[in-house]
């Protein structure tokens, strides 16, 4: 984790990644049946865990204080928000250079980490299947166009039906460094899975 410290300085944080999927865009309406899943060559979750571990919110969950502050130094206060799959919470450093990432608990599709697998994947510049997360299946995904790679979401599967994301703006101190943002996003994505396992 201490190779995420401070990784993420002056970038703009509240910049939306191209291609975040939403229940009603470019998925069906209604949830395909738990038999339809995985689907679009997106892989099964060999140890699903139950989803209550995706009940709340990220501000109160996803994270620690100390982990927060490993990756942003000292964090604003967390942003709470909700969407079209589920709650969500926004960090940004206290610094003022904008970056921070974004967790996302995606419980209103039922369709876990297919749903990226079937809307986004065709439609991003960027698009890498990264190595799991203690064994749950993780994609990233983002940039404007070929070789960006200031932000990225990163989206990991805890079970066939549910997912969560972290969509994370590389600051450039990161890009100095030649930090990869769907790398800096797994490394805060499996931070969250060890707070996640802990509540199952």
């Amino acid at each position: 984790m201490a190779a995420g410290t401070l990784l993420l300085a002056a970038c703009d944080g509240n910049r939306a990644t191209p291609g975040t999927p939403t229940a009603g865009t470019n998925s069906p309406t209604a949830s395909p049946s738990t038999a339809g899943l995985p689907h679009s060559g997106a892989p099964a979750v060999q140890n699903p865990l139950p989803a209550k571990v995706l009940d709340g919110s990220p501000c109160d969950s996803a994270l620690t204080v100390q982990q927060l502050e490993s990756f942003l130094g000292e964090p604003d206060p967390a942003k709470p928000s909700t969407d079209a799959l589920g709650t969500a919470c926004r960090w940004n450093a206290a610094s003022g250079s904008g970056a921070g990432f974004t967790v996302s608990y995606q419980t209103k599709s039922d369709q876990g980490i297919s749903l990226a697998y079937q809307s986004v994947k065709s439609e991003v510049a960027r698009w890498v299947e990264l190595t799991p997360i203690d064994g749950y299946p993780a994609i990233g995904y983002g940039g404007n166009a070929p070789g960006d790679e200031r932000h990225c979401v990163v989206v990991v599967g805890v079970s066939d039906q549910l997912a969560y994301s972290v969509s994370l703006s590389r600051g450039d101190k990161a890009g100095r460094e030649g930090k990869d943002s769907c790398i800096l996003g797994r490394d805060v994505a499996a931070e969250v899975l060890k707070n996640l396992k802990g509540r199952a």
